[in-house]
């Protein structure tokens, strides 16, 4: 690469940068394994006497491409810098293993204008900033899975009459003859803000990202007869924002404080996604990421009047008495049901939850007395839905389960108890009619976590 830089054009700076890179790798691995060890402490494959086989592997992956950089501002107030990369892999056909990834970005120093002159003494710097920009992903299947390739192996049967298997090769299965990059789209505008002394600073950041091209495996007719190959056919959204908040000051002479707080929150949405049926548990156009599809719950069942009037459960369970999780029937067809599980027929699921974390923030004060410092991070999140999955779901909620703890029984529901969390124990281990996904035991996975203090 080159780099070329002019400083000295009076309000004028530019740089420039061009480079070129190539990447070759190979990989070649050998296993040969033998069944039987003629002593266990001896490991060797020449100590052995059981059948040896051999197997290898090879690999080959070349990268090639073009990059640039351009940066330029007139008066430190102006500032544009833009990027580029021209890049080729060996992992994809010919005519679409080369893809232009550019970028740019721009920053206006309002802080610098004449017309806020009249306010210089108080705000110290204003910069408003917008990029755009694209990068490739080229690790987005096997190192060629553009070719079919084809598996040899050994019949089971003996169809020469020479008393020996018969080889064979097995075809290849289908692949797809348009694999390209997968990009990632990035829009961003943000500003930064220092006032008041350069005492605070503000730096504030919104952005799209848009990951386009990602591998999927598109649904076709079981008349085509093999597995259907891996497509560019799915793209996501990212949208969110960042915001970091400084605060510095002194107090006399000896006491010195800093207060760093920083917020960001993020939502991921399928934007192209083949799904036929409209399947909930699958993606689908529109869906946000971690989304928690369940019943929502009226509570539990506390009079004969209430069992008896609410909708059927009968597709739940049987045997519904009090105590029992009560489920609200959205759908108004007197009957609780998944449905299709589909969009089009959702039954009484709905979506009652996401897991995403949303809104991490972070806490670093720091107070400085003379020559003592004290600082402390701490970390966390303000929103957050969890649902036990089915391998904690006993241990959280022991609907049913072979030993007692005492607090579940203090809190599950009975004649005496009936603002209980849990709902009357279950002594049949195969009755799970209280389990199903639900807005009762939806969980607040919101936290604040203190990391680190050190005083010095």
């Amino acid at each position: 690469f080159a780099e070329y830089e002019r400083a000295d054009l009076g309000n004028h700076y530019v740089k420039v940068l061009a480079g070129f890179n190539q990447e070759y790798g190979k990989t070649h691995g050998v296993t040969t394994n033998s069944t039987q060890l003629i002593y266990p402490s001896i490991n060797s494959l020449s100590a052995t006497t059981g059948i040896k086989t051999n197997s290898d592997s090879k690999n080959e992956i070349m990268l090639r491409g073009i990059f640039y950089r351009l940066n330029y501002s007139y008066k430190e107030k102006y500032l544009f810098e833009a990027n580029g990369r021209y890049d080729g892999t060996s992992r994809f056909p010919k005519d679409s293993r080369f893809g232009f990834f550019p970028s740019f970005s721009l920053g206006w120093r309002l802080s610098e204008e004449s017309f806020m002159s009249g306010v210089k003494n108080w705000i110290e710097n204003f910069k408003v900033r917008a990029s755009y920009g694209q990068l490739g992903n080229q690790s987005v299947g096997s190192y060629y899975p553009y070719i079919s390739s084809m598996q040899p192996g050994t019949s089971p049967f003996l169809l020469n009459g020479g008393g020996t298997l018969t080889n064979y090769i097995a075809p290849g299965g289908l692949v797809s003859n348009s694999l390209t990059w997968e990009t990632v789209v990035s829009k961003n505008i943000g500003l930064d803000f220092t006032t008041f002394g350069r005492r605070l600073d503000v730096v504030f950041d919104y952005f799209v990202r848009d990951t386009k091209d990602m591998l999927m495996e598109k649904s076709y007719p079981s008349t085509l007869g093999a597995t259907a190959p891996s497509e560019n056919a799915a793209d996501l959204r990212n949208t969110g924002w960042e915001l970091a908040v400084t605060w510095s000051d002194k107090i006399g002479k000896d006491w010195s404080y800093r207060v760093n707080l920083s917020l960001s929150d993020y939502q991921t949405e399928i934007t192209k996604y083949e799904n036929p049926t409209g399947a909930i548990d699958n993606y689908y156009v529109g869906k946000k990421v971690g989304e928690i599809w369940g019943f929502k719950t009226v509570g539990l069942f506390q009079t004969e009047e209430e069992l008896a009037n609410a909708a059927s459960q009968a597709r739940l369970g049987t045997k519904w008495r009090l105590g029992d999780v009560h489920y609200a029937n959205l759908n108004d067809d007197g009957e609780i049901s998944v449905g299709a599980r589909t969009l089009d027929d959702t039954g009484d699921l709905t979506r009652i939850g996401n897991s995403t974390p949303r809104y991490a923030f972070g806490i670093n004060p720091s107070i400085k007395y003379k020559n003592f410092r004290l600082d402390i991070f701490a970390q966390g999140l303000l929103k957050r839905e969890w649902y036990p999955s089915a391998g904690n779901f006993l241990r959280f909620f022991p609907f049913k389960t072979l030993s007692m703890e005492q607090w579940w029984i203090d809190d599950s529901w009975t004649p005496e108890h009936t603002d209980a969390y849990f709902p009357i124990m279950q002594y049949a281990y195969s009755d799970s009619k209280n389990m199903p996904v639900q807005s009762r035991y939806l969980q607040n996975a919101a936290y604040i976590r203190l990391k680190n203090v050190t005083l010095s």
